[in-house]
């Protein structure tokens, strides 16, 4: 009952045209926002960063099959680490920034609409009252006339696109928002210099060798240098860290 009388009073205040827009807006920022916040909400925002193992319910689960992938291309040295971790970087960008990207295109969007309505509905209700006056009519009427001929879309628009792009921009940059999306970035480089670092243990394993004396073994060992993996973190657009990998 109460969503019937709302949807009534939206089309009657801001018109059809109008009314629609922001319904339409207001859903897709709704639909958007449950997605970060199914997300992020898994995100810890303790001072001390910290990450659980995957595949343990943490935020960062559905990117195991690409960590899986990035420890397996490291560990056999087939094909080049930095792809796997360009892909990794942008699966995050795909299920987080992209959101955030969405909601500011919307706060911007519905802002110009608000503005569109401000124009229209004055034109409306000012045409409406020169009518009125011209033609006599009392100033009651012509004041009831403009408003429901415009004025009302005019004000409710600038107000609702004012009053929804504010709290949206406020939500957005929050402790909740923006602090756990930045967050999650931190736990993901430390994923990825986790695994890197896994691989490399792995690596520096002794291989099996013909002779079964420890001593000799331990000898083959320290003959053969191993090769270190050098792992750098790049600044990439000012947004966050990419990881580079090389071998020497």
């Amino acid at each position: 009952m109460f969503k019937m009388e709302f949807i009534r009073w939206l089309l009657n205040n801001f018109g059809l045209f109008f009314g629609g827009i922001f319904m339409t807006y207001l859903y897709l920022m709704i639909r958007r926002l449950t997605v970060l916040y199914d997300l992020l909400r898994q995100v810890s925002n303790d001072d001390e960063p910290h990450f659980e193992p995957l595949g343990s319910g943490g935020p960062l689960d559905f990117l195991e099959p690409l960590f899986s992938q990035l420890k397996q291309t490291v560990v056999s040295g087939a094909g080049r680490p930095d792809e796997v971790i360009e892909a990794i970087s942008s699966e995050l960008d795909r299920r987080v920034s992209v959101h955030f990207t969405a909601l500011s295109g919307y706060v911007n969007t519905l802002i110009l609409f608000g503005f569109a309505g401000t124009i229209f509905g004055s034109i409306g209700a000012f045409n409406e009252m020169f009518q009125g006056l011209a033609e006599g009519v009392p100033a009651a009427k012509v004041f009831v006339g403009s408003w429901n001929n415009g004025l009302a879309t005019a004000l409710y628009t600038s107000l609702g696109a004012a009053a929804i792009g504010g709290l949206l921009t406020t939500l957005i940059n929050s402790r909740f928002m923006m602090s756990r999306a930045k967050r999650l970035e931190t736990i993901l480089n430390l994923q990825i210099f986790a695994v890197m670092k896994e691989a490399q243990m792995i690596m520096k394993k002794p291989t099996a060798s013909v002779s079964k004396s420890p001593s000799a073994n331990k000898d083959i060992a320290e003959d053969e240098p191993t090769e270190p993996i050098q792992i750098r973190a790049v600044q990439n657009d000012g947004n966050r860290l990419k990881w580079s990998y090389c071998e020497n």
